[in-house]
């Protein structure tokens, strides 16, 4: 399971939006590609909603299955379903 840590889209621990989309454009999406991932929150507290939002909308495009938590018992948040074109 690969594993995407919140911390790494922070500034010494503080989320300020230009910093973000700056890591954000520049960060390794595609290590994602078809994977199940471990979103983690480092412990962090007071992340802002849209860093959870961008972040969950770029792994459902990438993503097979995308889990938050800790590594003991992560919970799963999206899981991509399969679809198949008819023969």
């Amino acid at each position: 399971m690969e594993l995407l840590e919140i911390k790494d889209f922070s500034r010494d621990g503080i989320f300020f939006e230009d910093h973000f989309a700056e890591v954000f454009s520049t960060y390794d999406w595609a290590r994602f590609d078809n994977q199940a991932v471990r979103v983690s929150n480092c412990g962090m507290h007071n992340v802002p909603g849209w860093v959870y939002m961008q972040i969950g909308i770029e792994l459902a495009k990438r993503a097979r299955k995308v889990f938050f938590g800790d590594s003991n018992k992560p919970k799963r948040v999206f899981k991509r379903s399969e679809i198949t074109e008819a023969d």
